[in-house]
């Protein structure tokens, strides 16, 4: 698959920003219909975002270090419950990669420790969550508190002429169960969008390179101890309206560690 500029966001957006002036997006409605359109289908169509990217381990007491690279699918399904009012549902799976090779792996030498780490190659369903013009909810509870959750969805939009720049920023924090600590997170995502796609209601997926940046505490898997730091982890790519359409080495390498990944699994009624 051949990879246009526009995902090269070190490059393409530094550009796009200059002399641009940011400015809030538009109404809370208006938003959420962007959002849908931006990473999925408004007509309840499943689609299949793939992102390619990299963790940097930052410790607090040494310089930061390059860890391994990341390859996911996210399955995606927007259903339509009201007048810009939606249900999403998602299902993803995670593949590593060694930096140096390419090669697609199940453990890997942390350089912090020397240690060896197993990864988990983990696929299933992320929580469910309802959109209205008012907030975005979680369909069922869980220790999980963000600033992208019982608010209005909020963008940033920044208008470069033929293309836009879509902006999301979140702050969370989330605990696996009520004796574990709370672990912090925050989070930008980031869209590349045509002016004249986005400004035309009849295109209800839109064709948009995608950014994922975050900063969040040590994975459980790198056996950190008592060592402080966070982790970087920053993705792009873009999504697709068929598996089949997916990259062909990732979905060999899916089929291989997890056989019947995007073949063996339904999404449930949301209720």
């Amino acid at each position: 698959m051949r990879i246009t500029a526009a995902f090269r966001p070190g490059l393409l957006v530094g550009a796009l920003l200059l002399g641009s002036a940011p400015a809030a997006a538009a109404d809370p409605a208006a938003n959420v219909e962007t959002w849908v359109r931006l990473k999925g289908d408004a007509t309840g169509a499943l689609t299949y975002e793939w992102v390619s990217g990299s963790a940097q381990g930052l410790p607090d007491d040494a310089i930061a270090q390059p860890l391994f690279g990341i390859e996911s699918v996210t399955v995606r399904r927007f259903l339509r419950i009201g007048t810009s009012q939606y249900i999403e549902q998602t299902y993803s799976c995670r593949l590593y990669r060694d930096l140096a090779t390419g090669e697609y792996i199940d453990r890997f030498t942390n350089p912090f420790t020397g240690r060896e780490v197993k990864f988990a190659i983990r696929c299933g369903a992320g929580l469910a969550l309802r959109y209205t013009p008012q907030r975005v909810m979680l369909l069922q509870w869980r220790d999980l508190r963000s600033t992208a959750f019982d608010a209005p969805l909020q963008m940033e939009r920044i208008n470069t002429g033929e293309l836009v720049v879509l902006r999301r920023e979140s702050r969370s924090e989330f605990r696996r169960d009520a004796n574990s600590p709370w672990r912090r997170e925050s989070s930008v995502d980031s869209f590349i969008v045509k002016a004249e796609d986005l400004a035309n209601p009849q295109i209800t997926n839109l064709a948009a390179s995608y950014q994922w940046t975050s900063v969040a505490p040590w994975m459980t898997e790198l056996d950190m101890g008592a060592r402080r730091g966070v982790m970087l982890w920053f993705v792009s790519g873009r999504k697709f309206s068929s598996a089949a359409d997916l990259p062909a080495g990732f979905l060999k390498a899916l089929d291989r560690l997890v056989p019947g990944a995007l073949t063996d699994f339904a999404f449930s009624d949301p209720g």
